[in-house]
């Protein structure tokens, strides 16, 4: 602040008596002017820059341009590097409601478009479009030229602001077309022109009211015809008798032209005393109106809508000769320059270029300030441009602006409240902001604290107030912010929280669904078995086996049910006895419903364990079935028995790890029945144990009948495929388990945690069962490939009973085959439903995600020509196989052109040209998903670009993160879309 001009600082103390007593002498037609509290008049200085004439800077060679020139959102960039731009033309466009769009200021070329520091007090870069100039005519781009603008509706005209970027000039830049919507949500019948310019050395507003009047009062006719006020006042202060002056000759000439409509006999010109701050858009309300802006509150809460001098005229310029906001009145001031004075400057022109247009002294430059030596910013570099607020260049000199003093203890002087005209208690912020007390600081109405630097003026302390008061507001601000990001936050895990209870409704729902039918299924079994029972002997055996497994499988179902039901009329009647708003009647009858609910329990695992005996009990003489139909039919009992035992197995150890989960979760919480949950896990221990026994001597009895079942009688041909199959099957889970066990393994060094010389020894004992199925299974297939030729030769010799089992096999064949092909169908459509997903969210590695597709589809080509080859061979093989003892023909080998599948396709042997349609056709497939792909890609990337163009600094970063991501996977599909394009071109 500007401690050398204390001493003559004068306290203002004008009443409201006084201010009557003027008002009386000028006469009863002049209009009133009131007074608001506090004010100061420091030493004004406009006389350095107001004696010379308004002119116009010369044309830049090279302009900078931030996009963020105005409050709200920054514009977006519509121009590229090395594009040709008029003067006028649009170059970004807004971006929201509250933004605005910026235009060339210069004809030229766009050199470039990158972060550069820009005139702000925080002193960092932003996003700027580098213009320079290609030569010395300057091409303009102007909109429509309304002339006659009163035949054009209100909206067009709103929208002609909007267009041609106009912001307020006098503060923070706010966007012109947005005020002049204020009548859509205020009442307003008060229209103020603000010139009272009251901040020292700044002249900006007086020489254009100097040299355009007669621009300013059409201007305020525009925003009049928008607005609809009843009355429109130019309020300026005494120390510009020029400027009144021209503002008065210019109403009078206007009135006075009887090819206009009649001017607004409401328009006036009020003077009101030279005070500072009474520019300030609260206080000069104030003055020429005597209404007070409620706290947090805005102008138009009272029904007035303030506007500048240079935004006026840049709306009469926008409408009456289309012509953007490319330029602005700038003052050139201060004791370091010889000839001040105030230009025409287009915006983006460095302040360096404008300063020696005012010749610096010779001795320097000591500080350049942007703005007043009240409330404006040191700026540390001269390379920098002007935007659409900067108003003007102070460059003073040592004497005029010293270095801050030191700061002393406060005195409690009281200075500071009398100086402030917010009527606010300066010195309690100060304490407040200093111990950063912000919530007491806000009840204090900090907010309402309009920086004016009033109370750093006045302080004999030299307390830098404004500084704690910016301070402290940049903190409530970030704190509004996190608590704001804390509320979205909440707000999302509440709603998750509400779609997962929803979803497990459903569930529960699609869950007693499914029990209602199994019992009824489960009841029309039982009834069917036992009609069976009673028709014969033989039918019941064979009928039998299948049986206890339904019916377990029903009780089970119904035990689960019950057990459901259980848990719901418990927390039913918990919830009534915690609310204590149900009646003792209601909790009764929900008592009544737990009791009923566990007697239906009690009874459904009585039924069940029952059940469960009987299979038990019933299981040796299944077991002990006659040999002679064990020897045709019973080949493939075992696997049943096994697949049977380690579902088992696999249920009882579900049900272990269940028990101990619901035990710890009793232990931790401290509620529920601690020793009947631990009764409950040393029973699903020992069902588990039981079940691994009964696995492991199933499987001992297995493994000792394969040599028996490989010695069996020519009816059992297909035993070895069936074996080999077991034994792929095998191996495969094997290696499963491995890969399991080494996971678990690693998992456990990594995290430090577990028994990790157990987790090595079921590693070890893993891979040695891998190597033990390997082996099986290598064994089986040299068996089976030594066996061929004598097998081939029994079936050529053999009866016509020995022929007619083996007639099933080509239909189980076929019926695998098409299993086969519907499971390739399947995974084709997952892999193209994946690829889409994931093009259209941009997420995902989208090239792999093409090559699982590709590699899908060719599988399901294999299956479609294994499958088609078969259904052929069995055509040919039927009459084959209906003459008793007639010997099965020889396949013919593959032509010399033919090409075999191998073990994809053990029988299928395709032409060099199926070979190659095959070919054709999925590249042509491919090179359609490609495509599909590609279009997907470019969608997602476009998408996400518009997202960040939109979004707040919450979200930028992540959203920057997904462009990248969908932009990468954007390369990806083009590249494989390139390596198709190339296949298909060489076919």
């Amino acid at each position: 602040m500007v401690l050398s001009l204390l001493k003559s600082m004068v306290t203002s103390s004008r009443s409201a008596a006084t201010a009557e007593a003027e008002h009386t002498q000028k006469g009863q037609d002049a209009p009133r002017v009131f007074d608001f509290h506090g004010g100061i008049h420091p030493p004004e200085h406009k006389a350095l820059s107001n004696r010379a004439p308004l002119v116009a800077a010369p044309l830049p060679r090279e302009v900078v341009l931030p996009l963020s020139q105005h409050i709200g959102a920054p514009a977006q960039p519509l121009v590229e590097i090395g594009q040709r731009v008029k003067t006028g033309e649009l170059i970004a466009r807004a971006q929201g409601m509250i933004s605005a769009p910026v235009h060339a200021s210069i004809t030229g070329v766009v050199t470039a478009i990158e972060p550069r520091q820009i005139p702000h007090v925080s002193g960092l870069e932003d996003l700027c479009i580098v213009i320079e100039r290609d030569g010395e005519i300057d091409e303009w781009a102007r909109l429509e030229a309304w002339r006659d603008w009163r035949q054009q509706e209100a909206q067009d005209l709103i929208q002609r602001l909007q267009d041609a970027g106009v912001v307020g000039q006098g503060g923070a830049g706010f966007p012109s077309a947005v005020k002049a919507r204020v009548r859509e949500r205020h009442a307003i019948d008060t229209l103020i022109l603000n010139a009272a310019e009251c901040e020292p050395y700044i002249t900006a507003d007086d020489l254009t009211m100097r040299t355009h009047p007669e621009a300013l009062i059409e201007g305020l006719e525009i925003l009049a015809s928008l607005i609809g006020p009843e009355c429109i006042l130019i309020g300026i202060e005494d120390n510009k008798p020029e400027a009144v002056i021209a503002l008065e000759q210019a109403i009078r000439a206007r009135r006075a032209d009887k090819r206009l409509p009649p001017l607004d006999s409401r328009l006036e010109v009020v003077v009101v005393p030279t005070k500072y701050p009474s520019g300030g858009e609260k206080q000069l309300i104030k003055l020429l109106t005597d209404r007070e802006v409620p706290s947090r509150g805005l102008p138009a809460d009272v029904g007035v809508v303030v506007h500048n001098p240079g935004t006026v005229r840049a709306v009469q310029r926008a409408v009456c000769f289309g012509e953007p906001m490319i330029s602005r009145v700038v003052t050139l001031t201060g004791e370091a320059l010889q000839h001040p004075h105030n230009v025409e400057a287009r915006l983006g022109t460095s302040i360096a270029d404008l300063l020696r247009l005012a010749a610096p002294a010779p001795t320097g430059i000591a500080r350049l300030v942007m703005g007043g030596p009240m409330m404006g910013f040191t700026l540390e570099s001269d390379a920098l441009p002007i935007i659409k607020t900067t108003n003007c260049l102070l460059a003073s000199s040592p004497e005029s602006l010293p270095p801050p003093a030191v700061e002393q203890p406060c005195i409690r002087c009281g200075m500071c409240e009398q100086a402030c005209p917010a009527e606010l208690l300066p010195q309690q912020l100060y304490w407040f902001s200093k111990a950063r007390e912000f919530d007491k600081a806000e009840l204090y109405n900090l907010a309402d604290c309009i920086e004016c630097g009033a109370c750093s003026y006045v302080c004999p302390s030299q307390i830098p107030l404004v500084q704690y008061y910016r301070f402290a507001k940049g903190e409530i601000r970030s704190a509004q912010h996190e608590a704001r990001k804390s509320e979205r936050a909440r707000h999302r895990f509440e709603f998750k929280q509400a779609r997962m209870a929803r979803e497990e409704a459903e569930k529960e729902a699609k869950r007693q669904q499914r029990a209602q039918a199994a019992q009824k299924s489960a009841a029309a079994s039982a009834d069917a078995s036992a009609a069976a029972d009673t028709t014969s002997a033989s039918t019941a055996a064979a009928a039998a086996q299948p049986a206890p497994a339904t019916d377990i499988k029903a009780f089970k179902t119904a035990r689960a049910a019950a057990n459901i039901a259980v848990k719901k009329a418990e927390k039913a009647l918990k919830a009534a006895q915690d609310g204590g708003e149900s009646s003792e009647s209601d909790i009764a009858k929900l008592e009544a419903n737990v009791t009923a609910a566990k007697t239906k329990l009690a009874s459904a695992e009585s039924d069940l364990k029952a059940a469960s005996e009987a299979s038990e009990s019933a299981a040796p003489a299944a077991a002990g079935a006659s040999t002679a139909s064990t020897a045709t039919t019973g080949a493939t009992a075992p696997a049943a028995d096994l697949k049977a035992l380690k579902t088992a197995r696999a249920a009882a150890n579900i049900a272990v790890k269940k028990a101990e989960k619901a035990l710890k979760t009793a232990q931790d919480s401290g509620e529920g029945d601690i020793p009947a949950l631990e009764t409950s896990v040393a029973e699903a221990k020992t069902r588990l144990a039981k079940a691994e026994a009964d696995l492991k001597a199933a499987s001992e009895a297995s493994e000792s009948a394969a040599p028996a079942a490989a010695s069996a009688s020519a009816t059992g041909a297909a035993a070895p495929a069936a074996d080999l199959k077991a034994l792929k099957t095998a191996r495969a889970a094997a290696n499963i388990a491995v890969k399991k066990a080494e996971k678990a393994l690693k998992t456990a060094q990594d995290s430090g945690e577990g028994d990790i010389p157990a987790l090595e020894t079921s590693v070890t004992d893993a891979k040695a069962r891998l190597a033990k199925a390997e082996g099986d299974l290598k064994a089986a297939t040299d068996a089976a490939g030594a066996d061929k030729s004598p097998v081939a030769s029994a079936a050529a010799g053999s009866s016509a009973n020995a022929s007619a089992p083996a007639a099933a096999a080509p239909s189980a064949d076929i019926k695998a085959l098409k299993t086969a092909r519907a499971a390739a169908n399947i995974a084709v459509k997952k892999a193209e439903k994946a690829l889409a997903r994931a093009s259209e969210s941009g997420e995902g590695d989208i090239e792999d995600l093409q090559t699982l597709l590709a590699t899908a589809q060719e599988n399901l080509r294999a299956a479609e020509v294994r499958l088609n080859s078969a259904q052929a061979g069995s055509t040919d093989a039927t009459p084959a196989a209906k003459g008793a003892g007639e010997l099965i023909p020889e396949a013919p080998k593959p032509a010399a052109g033919s090409v075999g599948r191998g073990s994809m396709a053990s029988n299928v042997t395709l032409s060099q040209a199926e070979i190659e349609a095959s070919r054709a056709e999925n590249l042509a497939k491919r090179h359609k998903q490609v495509s599909i792909a590609v279009k997907a890609a470019e969608a997602a990337h476009r998408k996400a670009e518009a997202a960040l163009s939109e979004a707040d600094d919450e979200n930028r970063q992540r959203l920057a993160t997904k462009v990248d991501r969908t932009r990468r996977n954007l390369e990806h599909a083009r590249e494989s879309l390139a390596e198709v394009q190339a296949l298909v071109d060489a076919q």
